[in-house]
């Protein structure tokens, strides 16, 4: 499904994995199953969690895994620079030695973001109530059933009640976090979990240990940034991706055959993503704000951190280390020497 799988998903597997965009998800809610439409009268039987018994296919990797892992240093800073995976199947190898001789000298993990810590006390964090506040702010005069054309909202309604989302959560929500939810949604239909994700493994071991956990950027400025982003082509987007469903499941017939994420674990990298979001304005506009203006930051950051002693391990997305504006490629412009050591 071009929608999910090109547009969408791209962006959960690569970059983005902020605590809000969670909140945008159902937490565990059922409700009943949209009208039957045309073409979810013709579906096949599915056999995944969402659509009948079993599961997923077992993923198999005929291969020793080597995500791609950077170093950059000098005489009394070292930090480890490594590309994740946000959201893995179950069983999915990528650890390595090396990996691990990292885990264990590191002194402080830095991610893209964190969840905040709970306080009993507290009933809504700060990140939450800024959240909150962004979503109405970019509240909708007009729900996203009447945005969409006419033709689509019977296949909206289906592909909302598949993903378990009800559809007054995102009736009034931004395009973008109906899209992040379809994508979390249809990411965890084909076996894709947060919790065997690289940040959730690597937070758990760091947390046991006592070692310092902290965070690179503003998950909710980066959010808001990109709601500003052309809102009709991204409805537009939503239209040409229902209108190529086959009402039928959030998985392809095909299957999953996991080659993204293989790649990630063979430290395979290459630039045919970006090059498909380049394609037309709006993409574009989307990979500056998702890809580039975050680079940007996260390279001054890592430039000033090179002036304080100590060894740190900095796992964000692998994606922010491909292309013609990496962050490996922006260290090297400002005179880093950035080693590839995996």
């Amino acid at each position: 499904m071009t929608m999910v799988r090109k547009a969408i998903c791209t962006v959960l597997a690569i970059a983005l994995s902020a605590p809000p965009l969670v909140a945008a998800q159902p937490a565990g809610s059922r409700h009943s199953a949209a009208p039957a439409t045309a073409t979810a009268s013709v579906c096949k039987p599915r056999h995944t969690p969402r659509h009948g018994t079993g599961g997923p296919a077992p993923v198999r990797q005929d291969y020793e895994p080597r995500p791609a892992m950077w170093r950059l240093a000098d005489a009394d800073t070292s930090i480890t620079i490594f590309g994740t995976y946000h959201v893995l199947p179950e069983g999915f190898r990528w650890r390595t030695a090396l990996f691990d001789q990292v885990m264990a000298e590191a002194e402080e993990v830095v991610f893209e973001s964190r969840d905040e810590d709970d306080d009993p006390e507290v009933p809504m964090s700060v990140e939450e109530l800024r959240f909150m506040a962004l979503m109405l702010k970019n509240r909708p005069k007009v729900p996203l059933s009447q945005r969409i054309a006419e033709r689509n909202r019977p296949k909206l309604a289906r592909m909302l009640a598949l993903a378990d989302i009800p559809p007054e959560r995102v009736e009034y929500a931004p395009p973008l976090i109906t899209m992040f939810a379809i994508a979390d949604a249809t990411a965890e239909a084909e076996g894709s979990l947060r919790e065997f994700g690289v940040e959730t493994v690597i937070e758990a071991e760091f947390r046991a240990t006592g070692r310092p956990i902290s965070a690179i950027e503003d998950p909710i400025a980066v959010l808001g940034k990109l709601m500003a982003i052309d809102e009709a082509r991204m409805i537009e987007m939503i239209d040409e991706g229902l209108d190529e469903w086959d009402g039928c499941s959030l998985i392809d017939d095909e299957g999953v055959d996991w080659e993204t994420e293989h790649n990630w674990a063979q430290g395979k990298l290459g630039d045919d993503t970006i090059t498909e979001m380049l394609e037309d304005p709006f993409g574009k506009a989307f990979y500056e704000v998702l890809l580039v203006d975050r680079n940007r930051a996260w390279t001054s950051w890592l430039a000033d951190r090179m002036n304080r002693p100590g060894k740190l391990l900095l796992a964000v997305g692998a994606g922010h280390m491909e292309g013609p504006d990496s962050v490996i490629l922006m260290l090297e412009q400002q005179g880093f020497k950035v080693e590839r050591i995996q």
